[in-house]
């Protein structure tokens, strides 16, 4: 594991390369709100997936590969968010799963608080009393590219085909909830990261809550199957 001076030095180092890449990556994001907000959902939802598959996969060969080779296990972690991106991008055809707002109550607010936390990533650096080249910005860097794309899929969950929606929560949940509580936080002071970690929380808990209710509705369509007696009667 990197010491914590080298560590940092990596991200300001890409940071520095990069600019005004991340200027540019962080208004894509708020588009890609906007976008949510503002438009219909066919719509919406092309351009948050494309808008994942370009950052994930931008994060995965910049940030990771050529930039971040210092980075213990860079190729692994460059594979993962390359996974992401392709994963992102087959659904941007497929269109298994779509997001949408939720309309009212408790998941709506927090769905908008996700939002807001996300996007203060820079302004909690600001507080903390970071210089601007550590900053940790959404759309070039991993963790709060992940926070975000976690709080998207926590707004949606398909009853069918949900093999790329569970292979994708999968991954982004991989990096969201250990490595907050075992790197970023402990060894490295990135007190940022504790909002990745939250949207991970809640995304897994609204994973296993949607899971819980899909199985639910199944177990009564087929009981509904069963004692219906015109299905019965056109058996027999």
């Amino acid at each position: 594991m990197l010491p914590t001076n080298e560590w940092w030095a990596v991200l300001q180092n890409y940071n520095l390369t990069i600019f005004p890449t991340q200027i540019v990556f962080y208004l894509l994001a708020v588009a890609m709100l906007v976008v949510f907000f503002t438009q219909q959902e066919t719509i919406a939802n092309r351009v948050i997936k494309g808008g994942f598959a370009l950052a994930f996969g931008w994060i995965g060969v910049v940030f990771f590969l050529l930039l971040g080779q210092e980075l213990p296990t860079y190729k692994q972690q460059a594979f993962l968010f390359i996974a992401l991106s392709v994963l992102f991008a087959i659904d941007f055809f497929t269109n298994t799963y779509r997001f949408s707002m939720p309309r009212a109550g408790w998941r709506k607010k927090l769905t908008l608080a996700g939002f807001g936390l996300v996007m203060a990533y820079p302004l909690l650096a600001i507080i903390l009393g970071r210089s601007a080249s550590q900053f940790i910005i959404p759309g070039t860097f991993p963790c709060p590219n992940v926070a975000l794309a976690l709080i998207f899929m926590a707004t949606t969950f398909p009853a069918k085909h949900r093999w790329l929606y569970l292979v994708t929560m999968g991954l982004l949940l991989l990096w969201a909830i250990p490595f907050p509580i075992m790197i970023q936080l402990p060894k490295y002071g990135v007190y940022e990261d504790g909002i990745m970690l939250l949207m991970g929380l809640y995304s897994l808990g609204m994973l296993i809550k949607n899971w819980k209710l899909i199985g639910k509705q199944n177990r009564f369509n087929a009981d509904s199957a069963n004692t219906n007696p015109f299905r019965s009667e056109s058996k027999q």
